[in-house]
């Protein structure tokens, strides 16, 4: 599971952004038949057919259509087409298939990414969610702490979690570096009106290849929904603007 970073940890990191590599966040390969967690092996066999058996709680459907050929459901097991005639399969782990509540994932297609060649799969866990972006070239997987939005150019892309539950847990991806990278983003915004504990409004948005605002309600009704809330991101690195 990710690591959170609760209310608490923003008081006092109002002064500068800073970001660092999270050593956890390492490409891996599914060894002894697990993957960051989740049940996952890679087969040699072609992929992927019609999807089977597809319904499911909060379905993919829509994703594995837009997507057919490359991505494939067959019951409570995702399917990702890999080169080299493979198949990565992901299998749900949750309480009807008898796994205790630290062990739940439940992965769903999110996207494909072809000019990187990156399948993009949300992991619903016990009381939150991550995301994996799994190399279509061997399997390789990186967790995200959510689904990445990409910017224009498709070179980089923001990842945030920001709720009551979880706090603030914001990253950018930079896609233009191989393997690409994760780095969190370890301070908020400091521009007039905003508080040691606020948080990031949940929606973030490119206006531009280089900056990235946040939209929709804050998780605190107390925030005031004015404040600037803007960081350019370049180069992998992340700067808030006021």
């Amino acid at each position: 599971m990710r690591r959170l970073w609760p209310v608490v940890a923003a008081v006092g990191l109002v002064a500068a952004t800073a970001q660092a590599q999270d050593p956890a966040k390492e490409w891996a390969l599914p060894a002894s038949g697990l993957l960051h967690g989740s049940k996952a092996t890679i087969e040699t066999q072609p992929c992927c057919g019609p999807s089977r058996n597809a319904r499911v709680n909060n379905p993919d459907s829509a994703a594995l259509a837009k997507w057919s050929g490359a991505a494939a459901r067959d019951g409570r097991t995702l399917l990702l087409k890999l080169a080299g005639n493979r198949t990565l399969k992901l299998t749900d782990c949750d309480d009807q298939s008898g796994c205790e509540a630290d062990g739940t994932r439940v992965h769903r297609l999110v996207d494909w990414w072809p000019q990187h060649r990156l399948y993009v799969v949300l992991v619903g866990l016990y009381e939150e969610s991550a995301a994996y972006l799994v190399s279509e070239r061997d399997g390789r997987t990186l967790v995200a702490t959510a689904p990445p939005v990409l910017s224009p150019s498709g070179r980089q892309a923001v990842a945030l979690v920001s709720n009551l539950m979880s706090g603030v847990d914001l990253e950018i991806i930079d896609l233009s570096r191989n393997p690409p990278t994760a780095t969190k983003v370890t301070a908020m915004p400091d521009c007039s009106g905003a508080g040691p504990n606020s948080f990031l409004r949940p929606i973030p948005v490119w206006t531009d290849e280089t900056h990235v605002t946040f939209e929709g309600e804050s998780p605190l009704p107390e925030d005031k929904p004015n404040t600037k809330q803007l960081l350019r991101v370049e180069g992998g690195k992340g700067q808030w603007q006021c």
